[in-house]
């Protein structure tokens, strides 16, 4: 990073430990983080998918074009975005205090901090259908995290750090403007949406690629940006509408789980690759290759019918019962002419 921009003197190397523990915290916060949203959103509404799925797109595309933008034309770049970070992390603390416990308390404090994975029989078929989804949006969120910087070098020629910052913002902040924009769409057909879009924004960021177009790379990113937006908040909402309220911890740490490892493995392989191969060549199979992905994912949702919510059938009975001529005695009904 500092060799890249040209200051050699402020140079930093990163401690594996610090960053392992990074990852740890962001591994076990996530889950309690989406169950708590999901407890404390309005009874009827699917807020919390939308606010998990919106904030945390919109986390990643501004934290990129703020510490590109920092590392490009601020002071110390390797050293004053961790004290920012830092700060940000501080004021959180007393705001997680201050914020009100969804769930009820019970014996067994020490025992609810054990992590637990869990998928609830009623979700298996229908999160099992929606791993080449999230894989697919999350892989394409780890290619531009990993490569994107240096495949915007390729793309525009220029050695201005902001680029690369600018695609992962790109990315992220149109995925997360096309979850806000189309949240009242049903959860099933924002998948397939943005399935369809993954796949189309993968086909022109990979002749992008292979042409070395600027133009077209940035168009590809951001097609491909509103995919992952909206294939993300469609799964999340999905998998988690069929969880009852003390599966769903559980439920989001396992949707989690298999994001990270999408976001995670394929750009470590891609890292791997682009030592032994070049970036070219790497970016070009890595490309077609969540293409492949999202046109699986696409096949899958077309199959596969829809599940019905947890607790689907409960609120049912309790609409009918609530009507005036569901229980006897039924005036009504004696006194019609077909009763």
């Amino acid at each position: 990073m500092a060799g890249a921009s040209g200051r050699a003197h402020d140079t930093f190397m990163p401690f594996p430990g610090g960053r392992s523990l990074q990852g740890i915290a962001s591994g076990l916060a996530s889950g309690p983080i989406g169950a708590a949203l999901i407890d404390l959103q309005p009874a009827g509404t699917q807020r919390a998918p939308l606010v998990t799925s919106v904030f945390s797109s919109l986390g990643l595309a501004l934290g990129a074009l703020i510490t590109s933008a920092l590392v490009q034309y601020a002071p110390a770049p390797t050293h004053l975005i961790w004290w920012g970070l830092l700060v940000v992390f501080a004021a959180g603390i007393p705001a997680v205090l201050a914020m009100a416990e969804p769930g009820s308390r019970r014996p067994g404090a020490l025992g609810s901090l054990r992590p637990r994975v869990a998928v609830p029989s009623q979700a298996r078929g229908t999160f099992a259908a929606a791993v080449p989804c999230i894989v697919s949006g999350w892989a394409l969120g780890g290619l531009y995290l990993s490569l994107g910087p240096s495949l915007a070098v390729q793309a525009t020629g220029s050695p201005n750090l902001l680029w690369g910052g600018l695609v992962i913002f790109l990315i992220c902040g149109t995925g997360a403007a096309a979850a806000l924009a189309l949240r009242a769409v049903s959860s099933r057909a924002m998948m397939l949406t943005g399935c369809l879009f993954l796949l189309a924004g993968m086909a022109v960021t990979f002749g992008a690629i292979a042409t070395t177009t600027s133009a077209a790379f940035l168009a590809g990113t951001a097609v491909a940006g509103v995919g992952f937006g909206l294939a993300f908040l469609g799964s999340f909402r999905m998998i988690t509408a069929l969880a009852e309220p003390g599966d769903r911890a559980g439920l989001v740490t396992a949707i989690y789980i298999v994001g990270y490892l999408a976001f995670s493995v394929p750009a470590l392989i891609a890292g791997v690759a682009t030592t032994a191969f070049g970036l070219h060549a790497t970016a070009l199979v890595y490309s077609a290759s969540l293409a492949v992905l999202a046109a699986a994912a696409v096949g899958l949702l077309l199959l596969r019918p829809g599940a019905k919510p947890a607790g689907a059938a409960q609120i049912t009975r309790v609409a009918i019962s609530a009507g005036p001529c569901t229980a006897p005695p039924c005036p009504q009904a004696m006194n019609h002419p077909e009763g």
